[in-house]
């Protein structure tokens, strides 16, 4: 089914149907009406002017043809399906329409629910708007209910027949000629969610969604009965012809498609007990946290492309054409400027006031998971600082994990704080590479990708001077230490780059924990802009550990502070007291 045109409905003469059909996302839903002889179905408005114009458009072109009732149903109350409905004047105006709405999205709307029809998290407002016919208002025993709808729009409800009982929750909705809408109670994604079968097309709201990130934890969304729904509809798809999928978001598919999504959302939901519920404050905290986030992805992605390109340019130059070559295809960095972009114009819109925080949390969590699959650390390793990769995977990670619900995975262990940035200092002015790798490489490839690795790092601390003194028998801390170390990396690049010229790392032990400070001359600089304080705060929240910063014209002082991992306390001495320049 194409959508955008009047197509006939399989497995029904004379039945015609147009699809609005719409790319996935919150904004709105795809809306669908179907003209029958004696009455003109139309389900989920949807929650976009434009779209409101063009579908009201076509239904005064069919009542034009033959005037008939209007039945209205909605797949569920969320805001993106029926937003429309409940505030444009022409659809609250419709003559002889009829209202269908399973019970409890149809009480949801009757007293203005604002968590039911997600209006709290997407920041709307509608009228509290009466439903006229509460579908499955009993328990699944009275399913089978018969709804007769005259062309006058007058509505009978009469007994089911007791044979003719369906192993998912039915009801009929039957009009004069005897045609027939077939709805089916679907909770999971929402306790008001329905099927809605026509012919051979079952229309099935939000059902191939449920897991997706964002949407599984939002109010009303339940593991236990999506897993009864999907076994349901993937019996009722292997016993009637059913062979159009049309869903609440999406292109149309077949029932083979169908099938398939079902049971990978079948598979994927056995993992999500336990996940956050999507609330506002869900969604405020994860946008923040992927406004932080992605302004370092950002900028570590800036680094790459400007080695790779430095790289590509001295090998060029020293005629390695082939390895120059192959650092131009290590990354696509155009795609990946126009994804970070594509977001920092979204995040400005954020601030403008014309998207929400549900948008930009849904929007991080596509731009890092393209930019995870664009990212080829294997390939990357040959060439940059593994530590640098491993931060850009970890941070991709960190989102997808928060935005699919759950905390990100730290490793808690009990750890010698003071080796542990010993070796950070150590190692953040140590070259990545030996001189000897360039001098015995024992072919051309070898050779040139030595080389390259040797070209790519830079010393971003050749400025900066160093000064440790661990203080000795420190007790062991809890921490994540690759977190620790990651978060370290990014505050002395941070100060590095604000010309900081010394930094004193220095220990204490009291009541709160061990403490590792650094402390430096400010010289009227900002040792941390507000998005990298954030960043620094998140990290060590993610490490273990609680962050502060003091900071005046003349001096700062970072604090990053762990717990203690066990009572007693261990010899740090081998941490030295190292001094690097």
């Amino acid at each position: 089914m194409k959508g955008g045109e009047w197509e006939e409905v399989p497995g029904l003469d004379g039945v015609t149907i147009y699809s609005y059909i719409r790319k996935v996302d919150i904004a709105s839903s795809n809306s669908y009406i179907i003209s029958f002889c004696d009455a003109i179905v139309f389900i989920d408005p949807g929650g976009l002017p434009e779209q409101a114009a063009t579908l009201l458009r076509e239904i005064e072109l069919q009542r034009a043809r033959k005037d008939r009732p209007v039945l209205i149903f909605l797949t569920h109350v969320h805001l993106d399906h029926c937003l429309s409905l409940l505030t444009d004047p022409g659809f609250r105006n419709l003559p002889r329409q009829i209202l269908f709405v399973q019970d409890s999205g149809a009480n949801s709307l009757e007293c203005g629910d604002r968590k039911a029809t997600i209006a709290d998290l997407v920041e709307l407002d509608y009228e509290k708007t009466d439903v006229d016919v509460h579908l499955f208002c009993g328990d699944e025993t009275e399913s089978g209910i018969i709804i007769d709808v005259t062309p006058d729009g007058e509505i009978e409800f009469s007994a089911p027949d007791r044979d003719c009982r369906k192993n998912i929750p039915s009801e009929t909705i039957r009009l004069e000629n005897g045609d027939e809408i077939e709805v089916y109670h679907t909770p999971g994604h929402s306790p008001d969610s329905i099927c809605i079968r026509v012919g051979e097309v079952l229309f099935c709201g939000d059902l191939v969604f449920a897991t997706a990130p964002g949407i599984a934890g939002l109010t009303g969304w339940d593991r236990k009965e999506l897993d009864t729904t999907i076994q349901r509809v993937l019996s009722l798809l292997s016993e009637e012809k059913i062979t159009v999928c049309l869903p609440g978001h999406g292109r149309p598919m077949d029932t083979a498609s169908t099938v398939s999504a079902l049971l990978a959302i079948q598979k994927e939901a056995q993992g999500l007990d336990g996940i956050h519920e999507v609330n506002p404050e869900w969604a405020r905290k994860t946008a923040l946290f992927g406004r932080s986030l992605m302004s370092e992805v950002d900028r570590l992605f800036t680094i790459i492309a400007g080695r790779l390109v430095y790289v590509s340019h001295v090998l060029e130059e020293l005629e390695e054409r082939g390895e120059a070559a192959r650092m131009e295809d290590l990354i696509d960095s155009g795609l990946v400027d126009e994804l970070l972009s594509d977001f920092n114009r979204f995040s400005s819109d954020l601030q403008a006031g014309n998207k929400r925080e549900i948008h930009l949390a849904l929007k991080a969590g596509q731009i890092a998971a393209k930019l995870k699959r664009l990212f080829r650390k294997d390939l990357l390793a040959t060439v940059l600082d593994l530590s640098l990769l491993r931060r850009i995977e970890r941070h991709l990670e960190d989102y997808n994990v928060t935005f699919r619900g759950f905390c990100p995975l730290a490793r808690i262990e009990c750890t010698d704080i003071a080796i542990s940035m010993g070796e950070i200092v150590a190692n953040v002015v140590r070259p990545p590479y030996h001189d000897e790798d360039i001098i015995l490489a024992p072919d051309e490839e070898s050779f040139a990708r030595a080389l390259a690795l040797r070209i790519a790092w830079v010393n971003l601390f050749e400025k900066m001077k160093f000064e440790y003194s661990p203080g000795l028998s420190l007790p062991l801390v809890l921490m994540d230490n690759e977190r620790f170390e990651d978060t370290v990396i990014f505050i002395l690049e941070k100060l590095s780059v604000a010309g900081v010229p010394s930094i004193n790392i220095s220990s204490r032990v009291d009541k709160d924990g061990v403490t590792m400070s650094l402390e430096g001359v400010a010289g009227g600089r900002v040792p941390l802009d507000r998005q990298a304080e954030l960043f620094a705060r998140n990290s060590t929240d993610l490490s273990g550990g609680g962050f502060s910063l003091r900071s005046s014209e003349d001096e700062f002082c970072i604090e990053l502070t762990y717990p203690v991992g066990e009572t007693g306390s261990m010899n740090n001495a081998d941490a030295g007291k190292v001094s690097e320049k």
